[in-house]
């Protein structure tokens, strides 16, 4: 079963694809937040073995309708200095 996340940028266009990149994350089943190297695009055909990624934007954090997926590469640490596994 594929996991969840999500990810707040500001606008449209802040999100690259096609290398990898580091971006927080927050796991959406133990609503932990950590940063990570990843891998992301727009089309799950892309990355078939990646997870989901749901992408909100701004202040008002409204959702992306379509999911994008994720593969995460690294996990660089926890945002809020606890250990949680994600």
């Amino acid at each position: 079963m594929k996991k969840e996340y999500d990810t707040f940028i500001e606008k449209k266009g802040d999100l690259q694809e096609g290398g990898e990149i580091v971006i927080a994350i927050r796991d959406l089943e133990k609503y932990a937040h950590r940063a990570v190297r990843c891998i992301v695009s727009h089309s799950s055909e892309e990355l078939p073995d990646g997870d989901v990624l749901w992408i909100r934007y701004g202040e008002s954090g409204a959702k992306e309708p379509a999911p994008w997926a994720i593969k995460i590469t690294e996990k660089m640490g926890d945002l809020f200095g606890k250990n949680i596994n994600c």
